[in-house]
């Protein structure tokens, strides 16, 4: 079935539309609001084009996310990535879950753990009775939490804004805002591959997801230098927000979570055989999913970003130029120079994380130095690996 350009649009907006996306860009506030905005901006920039050539590139293959990756990585290299995208996605649907519940526990004095338990199992009972096809309720949930934001930012709208303190670097912010369209890339294709043409399939994939992801952390970071330092949840906690509020948040919660069991019972059926079908796996997915919201150190969130850029930036850089540069195709199992570059890059981009402060400008952040240099290293040592056919 193929998928109109608007719903396409709204498709991606409303994965960018939510608790989460909110709750990063609070993270920006002691940057104050015009280095706030920049960071967001050049890090959005960055993310969203490299999310949207991975739309592209399955559209272009007529495949899913993760099998389109086959023809550079091979199929070896296909399942590694598959295992990676699972993982992640089961430490999303955790974070997601988590800060639904938190949201509940400030606004009505739900216990968190009661709030994981509801959030959780509502994701559960959309994955038993729903399908991905259902896009008309997503559409309802996006537009209805952007109103919702909308009436913050004019709540909010008077008084001075304060930069809190804390401690982070402009070069850090960029990474976050960053991480969150790269964490999309293994499932993106999941939905374009199905799009109206190959411009759609990259123009409003890149709009929807990048109006509505930058606007989210824009709000996070609105509100947290109106309110001295509090982020989205605090927020709701301090107002005590009634029913509906929490309503649109939850179905947002749900549609957005949904997503990511989703493409992680695809993945599962991508890259290995299985004789559980694909509600089976969306039911086992949202268990585990529900198990991990008690069990993530939700203090350590900053980190799972960073762990979701370290690896996709990398392997996804050698993916993107194999496919759209040098355009050969891997006929083995396992592309040794791809998984060589890959290694170096997820190296380069951790020690500039944690250990590179003194090298990093506004223009050599991890992810372009890790692009550049994975680059590089991949052109190079492929050169030394004959593939046998053309992509293209």
């Amino acid at each position: 079935m193929k998928i109109k350009n608007f719903t396409l649009f709204l498709i991606w907006a409303g994965a960018a539309i939510s608790i989460a996306e909110i709750y990063t860009g609070s993270l920006f506030a002691p940057l104050g609001l015009t280095k706030g905005l920049l960071a967001i901006l050049i890090g959005h920039i960055i993310g969203t084009l490299f999310f949207s050539l991975g739309g592209l590139m399955s559209y272009i293959l007529k495949l899913p996310a993760i099998k389109s990756t086959k023809v550079v990585l091979g199929n070896k290299g296909t399942i590694f990535l598959g295992a990676l995208n699972i993982l992640q996605l089961i430490g999303w649907t955790a974070v997601m879950i988590i800060q639904s519940a938190k949201a509940f526990n400030g606004a009505i004095g739900m216990s968190v753990g009661v709030g994981i338990l509801f959030v959780g199992t509502s994701v559960l009972l959309w994955s038993l009775f729903f399908e991905s096809e259902v896009y008309w309720v997503n559409n309802i949930a996006v537009i209805l939490l952007f109103i919702l934001t909308i009436g913050v930012v004019v709540f909010l709208k008077g008084g001075k804004i304060l930069t809190p303190t804390g401690n982070i670097s402009f070069v850090d912010a960029i990474e976050l805002a960053v991480a969150m369209p790269v964490s999309w890339l293994p499932l993106v294709g999941d939905y374009t591959n199905n799009s109206e043409n190959r411009k759609s399939s990259f123009i409003y994939t890149f709009l929807g997801y990048f109006i509505a992801s930058c606007f989210m952390y824009f709000i996070g970071l609105f509100v947290s230098l109106k309110t001295e330092g509090k982020d989205i949840i605090s927020y709701f906690a301090s107002i005590k927000t009634g029913f509906v509020p929490l309503l649109i948040i939850l179905l947002s919660t749900v549609t957005t979570t949904f997503m990511d069991v989703y493409s992680a019972a695809i993945s599962t059926m991508a890259v290995i055989k299985t004789r559980l079908s694909k509600k089976e796996l969306l039911i086992i997915y949202s268990l585990i999913g529900i198990i991990a919201a008690y069990l993530f150190p939700i203090d350590k969130y900053q980190n799972f970003l960073y762990a979701i850029g370290s690896v996709f930036i990398p392997v996804y850089t050698v993916v993107f130029v194999g496919f759209f540069i040098l355009k050969y195709e891997e006929s083995g199992y396992l592309n040794i120079p791809a998984v060589v570059s890959s290694i170096i890059g997820i190296i380069t981009y951790n020690y500039m994380v944690y250990n590179g402060t003194s090298l990093l400008k506004w223009y050599l952040t991890p992810t372009i130095t890790t692009i550049f240099l994975t680059a590089v290293i991949y052109t190079v040592t492929q050169t030394f690996f004959k593939r046998k056919e053309k992509i293209l």
